[in-house]
């Protein structure tokens, strides 16, 4: 049990602090998006192993989290691509190339979907996800960290 406690600080603190860019003086939402995302995906049993695929259903849930949680659409474009692919920036999550070696910088859900098998996660933060409550603690932190509008 300390073990998990442990590692759910750790991944609290993580998701805390992601590396995020700045879009007209704002934080942009678009790993935490994504990180929602995957966690829904977790909870209905869609995404069962640490391996993340670009999914139909996973573009999906983060174009409806986009609309819930950002709510000034003008400058927010919802491109599950961009955060996709640039989780790689965090230590938690790797890209694994079709091919090896090759690691192009792309963006688009297509040239994603061509060069990469699938996005995967620490094993312990998937474990962490498969609980509900330690789910929630995460998804709290993203929303009150990145999402919450006043």
């Amino acid at each position: 049990m300390l073990y998990i406690e442990h590692n759910l600080l750790y991944y609290d603190y993580r998701f805390s602090h992601l590396k995020t860019a700045k879009m007209r003086g704002q934080v942009a939402p678009h790993k935490p998006l994504l990180l929602l995302a995957v966690m829904e995906l977790v909870e209905a049993g869609k995404i069962d192993s640490p391996q993340i695929m670009l999914s139909d259903e996973l573009v999906s849930k983060f174009n409806h989290n986009a609309r819930i949680h950002v709510p000034d659409v003008k400058h927010y474009h919802p491109n599950i691509g961009m955060p996709f692919y640039h989780m790689h920036s965090e230590p938690f999550w790797r890209l694994v190339p079709r091919e090896e070696g090759v690691c192009p910088n792309v963006t688009s859900i297509s040239g994603l979907r061509r060069h990469y098998v699938y996005a995967e996660i620490d094993k312990d933060l998937f474990n962490i996800l498969t609980d509900v409550k330690n789910r929630l603690t995460l998804q709290t932190t993203l929303i009150e960290t990145y999402l919450k509008h006043d």
